[in-house]
């Protein structure tokens, strides 16, 4: 069956309609029905238009990046979207998502977009992507705090500039009432240059955060900025000692754990070749006694040569075990002398403390 062909509008470009929908759809190993599709890759299409789409009604998710779309529009019948895929495209506002309540992730970074608006209603909104537009002041982005689920929140690379003369941070306010934001993305632009320890101060304010930027916040990092928030550069210094000392304390546990294991390791391997040299010892035994009963029934004198080839070969391994050995039982017994050396010191120092607390005593 001869495939129809895609249409396209009077300049030659794609046109986003119905049935080039549907055309994808089976190219994409889709369903032809539009009902059907819980999905859409719509994407490098070069589409300038949205539209064709108000009988997919179970789409979820739709990937829509990379073309030439301007406008956001002819989403109303996806009602049951909940991820959205619009970057490098060429939209200006952020419009038309008034009726997709259940959206959870939005993308739209790459694009021309100077405002944040029209998202209030999308209160299951955990994901959004404004990356790379042309947002350049605070009171282009305050709209964010009304979406109380974000989680996730990319503004870096625009051209946002510190506007404030008083301490308060502005867009740090706004950030300050969106209660579940996780991860927060603002490197690429002006505004964080002009904050003082810039990384410090967010992480301090915004204890919720796991990742800003290009790094996560590990537990560390979070205990020193806390130290920092509370009590300045004296509280960093005290809570880095700290942390440098717990983690002595933890290499030193580790330390004495495996001076600890080094013995019942080191008596297992003696234990393991002193097994197999009894067991070569016994092999030689019979060995020699099969030998001496060629010797009496005057065999063949090449099995005889063979028996004494056989015996020497294992007199040999055996020789090479207990050396082996032998050196096991040498460094075994140093271990047993130095835990014992140490003991003694132990016992020394704790025979000093009790003296100080009984001269003090008198």
């Amino acid at each position: 069956m001869k495939k129809r062909q895609l249409e396209r509008d009077e300049e030659g470009n794609l046109v986003m309609n119905e049935q080039n929908i549907i055309e994808i759809c089976e190219k994409e190993g889709l369903y032809e029905y539009p009902e059907l599709n819980s999905k859409l890759y719509l994407h490098f299409k070069a589409f300038r238009k949205i539209g064709g789409l108000d009988n997919f009604i179970n789409v979820k998710t739709l990937w829509l990046e990379n073309n030439f779309i301007t406008k956001i529009e002819g989403l109303e019948n996806l009602q049951q979207l909940t991820h959205l895929f619009l970057q490098n495209n060429l939209i200006q506002k952020i419009e038309g998502l008034k009726e997709n309540l259940e959206l959870i992730t939005l993308n739209l970074s790459h694009n021309c977009i100077k405002v944040v608006e029209n998202l209030q209603k999308l209160q299951k909104l955990s994901s959004l992507d404004l990356s790379t537009n042309k947002f350049k002041s605070v009171s282009d982005i305050w709209e964010l705090e009304l979406n109380q689920q974000i989680s996730n929140l990319d503004l870096s690379n625009n051209m946002l500039e510190f506007e404030g003369e008083h301490e308060d941070d502005p867009l740090l306010l706004i950030f300050k009432k969106m209660p579940k934001l996780k991860c927060l993305y603002l490197q690429r632009n002006n505004y964080i240059r002009s904050i003082q320890n810039y990384r410090k101060y967010y992480l301090a304010n915004l204890p919720e955060l796991t990742y800003l930027d290009t790094q996560p916040v590990f537990p560390n990092e979070r205990r020193i900025v806390d130290a920092w928030g509370k009590l300045g550069k004296e509280g960093e210094q005290i809570e880095r000692q700290k942390i440098k000392e717990e983690e002595d304390a933890k290499k030193q546990e580790y330390r004495d754990e495996i001076k600890k294991q080094l013995p019942i390791h080191l008596q297992s391997k003696i234990n393991f070749f002193q097994k197999n040299i009894n067991a070569i010892e016994t092999e030689i035994q019979e060995m020699q006694a099969r030998k001496q009963n060629h010797i009496e029934q005057n065999s063949q004198e090449i099995e005889i040569t063979f028996l004494d080839a056989s015996i020497d070969q294992k007199q040999s391994q055996l020789n090479e075990m207990n050396e082996l050995l032998n050196n096991m039982k040498v460094r075994q017994i140093r271990q047993n002398s130095l835990t014992e050396s140490q003991l003694i010191e132990q016992r020394e120092e704790q025979q000093q403390k009790i003296q100080i607390q009984l001269d003090e005593i008198d």
